[in-house]
């Protein structure tokens, strides 16, 4: 998987069973210097149409076939007139693109929405529970997504205040969280599928990456009370904000 036959930067990989239980990948790739959406068809991959202005910025994507449809979410902003990031959906590969609120990363799954800005905190929000995620010693958040086939183990890539980037899956309610390493160095915006781990090396500058299969992966225990304050609220009456658009 996330084979490639050109030079041009990779990151963001996303990998989730399609009907029949084989994977489909999703990814980003840099085109013309921008990060743009691509999903790979089986013989090439191809650019998820998003009908976003030309100089936007597209990231982050998740995906899951329910109900026999692709439902994708993905982030995207920073065009000219508009530099606010938000978090999108899409229902269908060709579907309609729905913004969701604003967020720099996050994703949507089934009627769970989870998104956070760069600094948090994450909330995960459903029709009538909200959980909040605080975050300590965390300065930047690069990427919040899910692992297909555990949908409760989140997916966290960040940096600490220190500058060390890392990498983290952590499961809310059950407040279980580790440390992910691939190939000795952090999982940087990683994806799982079954026993694999992809995550995005760096070639050159921070963000000049191509992404790669681990040869090795080691998860590390983490005391979540000292990274994460979780705290849960019930509601019968939850709304995203009300402007984003």
């Amino acid at each position: 998987m996330f084979q490639f036959t050109d030079n041009r930067f990779t990151h963001m990989p996303f990998v989730a069973p399609d009907e029949d239980g084989n994977a489909k990948e999703f990814c980003c790739i840099q085109n013309d210097g921008l990060w743009k959406l691509y999903h790979f068809t089986g013989q090439k991959w191809k650019r998820l149409k998003t009908h976003l202005p030309a100089d936007a910025t597209e990231c982050g994507p998740c995906a899951e076939f329910a109900d026999g449809i692709w439902q994708i979410s993905f982030i995207a902003g920073g065009w000219q007139g508009d530099r606010r990031f938000r978090l999108y959906r899409m229902y269908g590969i060709n579907g309609e693109v729905m913004p969701q609120t604003f967020a720099d990363v996050g994703f949507v799954r089934k009627d769970q929405t989870c998104y956070a800005t760069r600094r948090g905190p994450i909330v995960i929000q459903e029709p009538t529970r909200r959980i909040t995620l605080d975050l300590h010693g965390v300065a930047y958040l690069y990427r919040v997504s899910f692992d297909p086939l555990q949908p409760n183990r989140l997916l966290i890539s960040g940096e600490y205040a220190n500058g060390e980037i890392f990498s983290w899956t952590y499961q809310p309610g059950m407040k279980i969280l580790k440390s992910v390493q691939a190939d000795n160095v952090a999982a940087y915006k990683c994806a799982m599928f079954e026993d694999d781990c992809f995550y995005a090396h760096r070639e050159a500058g921070f963000e000049d990456r191509r992404i790669l299969k681990a040869k090795s992966v080691e998860y590390t225990d983490l005391p979540a009370e000292v990274f994460i304050t979780e705290t849960e609220e019930f509601t019968s009456n939850i709304n995203l904000e009300p402007e984003f658009v």
